[in-house]
Formats: C-alpha cells, structure tokens, sequence
C-alpha cells in the first residue's frame, strides 16, 4: 500500500511538471468549476457550501454547518467544519491545529484568488492529509474550516471561535497549537513597482519595508503576519515548511518567492486603530476574543495582499479565471505545499520522514 500511495506521489509530481506534493490539477478544477463564482447572497452561497462538502467527503471527511447569526445585521451565515480526529481527541492530550479560509465574495466579484485560492488550498491540504492516514500514524487533530461573512466584519470567523472552538477548549482541556488563515494564495506578481502597502506601512514595520524596498516592491512574496511572542513558535514552523518548499521548487522555477513577516505588538491599544489595515481580516477572530486574557490562540495569517499587488491595485473586480496564469498556479501550489508540510509535521504524521526521504531520493536535495 505504501508502495503505491509513493508511486502515485511520484506520477502526481511528474505530471504537474513541479515538485510539490499538492495536486495542481485537482485544484484547478475546483478554481474552475466552483470557485469562480460570485459568493455574495445566500444562493451563490449554498452552491459553493455544497462544493465544498462534497469534496471534504470525497476524501472521507464527514462535514457540519455551523450557522450563526451576524450580530449587527441579523443575517443568517453558515461556516463549514471538518474534523480530522487524532487519537486524542476531545482530552487535554491532544494538539490541535486548525487550517481555514473564508469562501464569501465581495458583491460582483469571481472571487478566483479572494479567496477562492484559499479555499482550494485548504480543500487540497484535507485531500493529501486524508490520503496519508490510510497509510501513516498521526498524532494531532486537525480542523479545516471555511468561514462565512469575512467580508461582513469578519462575522464567521468570530462566531467559530467563540461558539464552537472556545467552549472546546474549556470543555477538553484541548491546546489550540496553531491556527492558520490562507486569504489569498495566488496572485504572483514578479515586476518591479507591482506591490503596493497600506500608509503606516514603513512606521510599523521598517526592516519588512527594507526588505520589500530592495526587492524592488516587486509582489513575489507571501505576506506572514503574526503577533510578537504569542505566535513566534508557529511562525518558525511555517518558515520551515514555506522555505523547504521553496527549496523543491526552485529547480522548476526562474522566480524566487520569498516570505514577508509582519510581527505585531498588538498589546499597545494606542496603536491598534492604525494597525487596521493588517488586522482586518479573519485571524483578527482568533486575535480578539471573549477569552484573550486567559487563552491565546497561536496564528499566522497567509496572504498575497489582495487588491495591493498588480492590477487588482486598480481593479478590485478584476479576479476571475484569468488569474490563473501557470505562473500564478505555482505560486498557488507553492503555497498549498507549504501548509501540507506545516500540517504533517504539527499533526505529529509519521509521514514526514518518508515525503522528504522520497524528495531527497528523487530531486538529490539534503532533507536536513
């Protein structure tokens, strides 16, 4: 059995031309058939909640709606939940890490890159850890979720954290060892001046804008935000993972995306309000919440930047199909691997050793 979840690696690897483990085709057939659609009202919105169930139970992943409703303008959302139990489930035995992205859309726009990338990101990550579970031990349970309502105050993600992860946690004695959001995973944009950042940008962070002044403010990166201290150790893990993927790529690919990390002090209440710009998004949810006080919830929010990178600077509808160029498509899977990566190794798979083992064997990379 082994032998053939291998050989399948290897031919998913060849016939994608890149050497990741996320199946490029797989995802962009689901960017394609489902993701590209307007998810703004209720209607556009089951279509897209049903897509996305269907393929979680595809893989042999039993899905729930969490409804809630928006606080504010009473309308009803729907996220939807998907539990890769560990052995040690539901006990203060197990690690949990969770792995999200929202599937709502702005009014009118597809939605391909925001946030229909992340979905598919997410949806692959669910396929490839599913698969490995037939084959491998896994020690940590992992909770894909894709909210509703981001673009309605991040309503979705706030009610996931304080109806149904919170009250776990205290239930269970659960530890939340890593959330990850993905908002954003496609758009590539290797072209001096492409990239543009919020006003506060240089204040807050001067050696990130260094280092994105000498890259050109070319929009080849992935933008990692954090908080100092809380989320240090899962920013460390994802660096590892991003840049080993990055390593696999290189001998496909002419570009070299880098990471941009944004560590914020979000302990000083003077500077929250100009820190808007980078805190609105869904990993404000698990930032904020009834608890902070006592309970922290380490994460990292993954983005592109959205409508500051290239022509989305100018045309925020314009992110339909033609956003997946083959070179946005590596990215996209450069991405997706990165969080597979950071998945196995959190999730205590015993799987870790053999993906690089056979990364080592067939590209002659050094796993350490």
């Amino acid at each position: 059995m082994r032998f053939f979840w291998i050989f399948g690696l290897i031919c998913c690897v060849l016939a994608n031309g890149l050497t990741t483990i996320a199946d490029l085709d797989r995802m962009k057939h689901d960017l394609s058939r489902f993701l590209s659609i307007s998810r703004y009202n209720e209607t556009e919105k089951s279509v897209a909640r049903a897509a996305i169930k269907r393929a979680l139970e595809a893989v042999g992943l039993a899905s729930m709606t969490h409804t809630f409703i928006h606080e504010e303008s009473n309308e009803i959302g729907a996220n939807v939940i998907a539990v890769q139990k560990g052995p040690y489930f539901g006990t203060g035995n197990d690690k949990m890490m969770v792995l999200s992205a929202n599937y709502d859309t702005l009014e009118g726009n597809q939605g391909v890159d925001d946030n229909g990338s992340g979905v598919a990101a997410v949806l692959e990550a669910a396929r490839v850890l599913s698969t490995l579970d037939n084959l491998y031990s896994r020690q940590n349970t992992i909770v894909y979720v894709f909210f509703d309502m981001k673009h309605k105050a991040l309503a979705g993600s706030h009610a996931f954290v304080e109806d149904v992860l919170l009250p776990l946690m205290e239930r269970t004695n659960t530890k939340v060892i890593g959330s990850v959001i993905a908002d954003g995973l496609l758009h590539f944009d290797p072209f001096p001046a492409s990239q543009a950042m919020p006003p506060e940008f240089e204040s807050f962070f001067p050696e990130a804008a260094q280092m994105l002044h000498e890259h050109s403010h070319m929009g080849d990166f992935i933008q990692v935000s954090s908080r100092s201290d809380i989320d240090d150790y899962l920013v460390k893990k994802y660096t590892r993972a991003y840049d080993r993927s990055c390593q696999m790529l290189s001998s496909d690919w002419e570009f070299h995306p880098w990471s941009l990390n944004l560590e914020m002090n979000i302990g000083n209440i003077t500077t929250l309000d100009r820190l808007h710009p980078f805190l609105y998004s869904d990993h404000s949810s698990f930032f904020f919440h009834s608890k902070q006080k006592n309970v922290q919830i380490p994460t990292i929010y993954l983005t592109d930047t959205l409508n500051l990178r290239g022509v989305r600077q100018y045309c925020v509808q314009c992110d339909g199909l033609y956003m997946m160029t083959e070179q946005n498509m590596k990215f996209l899977a450069l991405m997706t691997d990165s969080l597979i990566r950071l998945l196995i190794e959190t999730s205590g798979s015993s799987a870790l050793e053999v993906v690089d083992d056979l990364y080592s064997l067939m590209f002659n990379i050094d796993p350490n």
